[in-house]
């Protein structure tokens, strides 16, 4: 259950790189030179994708008159990354736009035939990061992947601290527990607002359903956890770009790697002046879980994610 909750910590760290711009921390901290040249081969199978190449096309052309750059952060535990997020930054226009990529989701890779192996999550331990760059960039439409930034879960509580904790409302009473679990898993808040701190912030975010029979909220799987995560992102983020934005880089660092460019950080740090939460887009992939013979993936909507991509980058048309 540890997977779904770095979402929150993946995001956070993320708005510390690219809206810092701290030059004299960033070469000794958070740059990485990722030596991993073995990048993957992707099968797309692209039955399902309605045959328009003008919608195609438009796409490609938005992309290309874009000055938008575009990440993938990865939040790390072990050899997978359990947490996805393509962010898409427009210096000009300041949006923010976020798609979530479940850690479940279904991608084949040539000579990676296991039920584990097709698994999105997979891709990080056989190709590094830089791998996973070319992974995401093909399951959108070629739509340039510039950067990416990693981090390791064991900060969260850290950083949630600095920030003097998270505000959020439960709707509805949480309970869950699970005595096999190593450690055993109890979580229980009570329905109604609330500040939460490290170890609190994790059981909320990794929350999914209820002890049977309890009458507790249920999030009807993994989806409705990103959603609730992205609402507790949101709530960090307005303390994140504040007056506490100096404990959270002092706190986030020796989590961080990127091959993000002292010069491009720079950059984006000038681009992000006026940058607000308004700004922050959010979305998951499109497309649905679906229990297999092998296994549970989730299998994204093609036709329906490039017009998301289209959607993102038809924005920048209408601010201009």
């Amino acid at each position: 259950m540890k997977t779904f909750w770095k979402v929150f910590a993946v995001t956070f760290l993320a708005f510390v790189i690219i809206f810092s711009g701290l030059a004299w921390s960033f070469s000794k901290y958070i740059k990485e030179d990722d030596s991993s040249k073995d990048l993957p081969v992707v099968i797309i199978d692209d039955s399902e994708i309605e045959d328009n190449g003008v919608e195609l096309d438009r796409l490609l052309k938005l992309v290309k008159n874009s000055k938008r750059i575009n990440f993938v952060v990865l939040g790390l535990e072990g050899p997978r990354s359990d947490t996805m997020i393509f962010m898409s930054f427009d210096p000009e226009s300041k949006n923010l736009d976020m798609i979530s990529i479940p850690r479940d989701t279904y991608l084949v890779r040539k000579g990676y035939d296991r039920a584990d192996q097709k698994k999105i999550n997979a891709a990080y331990g056989a190709h590094g990061a830089e791998g996973v760059k070319t992974v995401v960039s093909s399951l959108l439409f070629d739509v340039p992947v510039d950067y990416y930034v990693t981090v390791t879960y064991k900060g969260v509580e850290a950083i949630v601290n600095s920030i003097d904790g998270v505000p959020v409302y439960i709707p509805k009473k949480m309970e869950y527990d699970d005595e096999y679990s190593d450690p055993p898993t109890h979580i229980y808040f009570e329905a109604g607002h609330h500040v939460l701190y490290g170890a609190e912030s994790v059981e909320f975010l990794r929350y999914r359903q209820p002890n049977k029979g309890s009458g507790a909220l249920d999030r009807y799987g993994d989806l409705g956890r990103v959603k609730a995560q992205q609402e507790f992102l949101i709530s960090a983020a307005k303390k994140v770009l504040g007056p506490k934005l100096p404990n959270v880089i002092g706190s986030a660092f020796k989590y961080v790697k990127t091959d993000i460019t002292l010069k491009t950080a720079m950059k984006l740090a000038t681009g992000a002046v006026g940058f607000k939460v308004e700004d922050i887009n959010m979305n998951v992939l499109p497309g649905e879980p679906r229990r297999e013979k092998t296994g549970d993936y989730f299998f994204h909507d093609p036709t329906a994610t490039r017009g998301l991509l289209i959607e993102i980058y038809s924005k920048d048309e209408t601010d201009k």
